[in-house]
């Protein structure tokens, strides 16, 4: 056993292909999708300096959404990962909440593009909000825009206006 200390946008051992972000590493061979995210949030964090508040908190709202109904219809995408995470040997070590991390791993990383990179320069919540669902929307499916008590709109809208100004990276300052 190697315990390492990694950045906070760093959940997997691309060389070994790893998911290293539990107390068990799980093999992601079946899960390339993952890989792919984890390059992604790998370029968000050399051109942003607060990845890890903007990571925190599309992992706190996907998590809402889990909770409270999702506005995209990602059940079978999420089912389907956690089947294969399933098949694997050490499936029955990993507890299910670092499986259901894993599971919603892409659309987090998804989600933190959004926050460090808004798909507009608005500062109003409600335009802000509109523009992001309609992103969201080209990225997964139809987005059924929940208003004031949609997650999405809770903590990247309300957030923001109640903590001050946006900065240029998209997490308030």
């Amino acid at each position: 056993m190697v315990i390492t200390l990694s950045p906070a946008h760093v959940h997997l051992c691309p060389g070994h292909q790893l998911w290293t972000h539990s107390t068990h590493d799980i093999p992601l061979v079946a899960l390339p999708e993952v890989i792919k995210a984890q390059r992604r949030l790998e370029q968000l964090a050399r051109c942003h300096r607060k990845v890890r508040q903007a990571l925190d908190m599309a992992r706190k709202i996907v998590e809402d959404w889990s909770a409270s109904g999702m506005p995209i219809d990602l059940g079978k995408e999420w089912t389907d990962r956690l089947d294969r995470v399933e098949a694997l040997a050490v499936s029955k070590k990993i507890s299910a909440e670092d499986r259901s991390h894993l599971a919603a791993f892409p659309e987090i990383v998804m989600l933190t593009h959004l926050i460090l990179d808004p798909p507009t320069t608005a500062l109003d919540p409600k335009e802000l909000y509109l523009a992001t669902t309609a992103e969201l929307s080209r990225f997964a499916r139809i987005y059924t825009t929940l208003g004031t008590q949609d997650p999405l709109y809770r903590r990247f809208c309300l957030y923001r206006e109640r903590d001050g100004p946006v900065s240029k990276s998209g997490v308030s300052s």
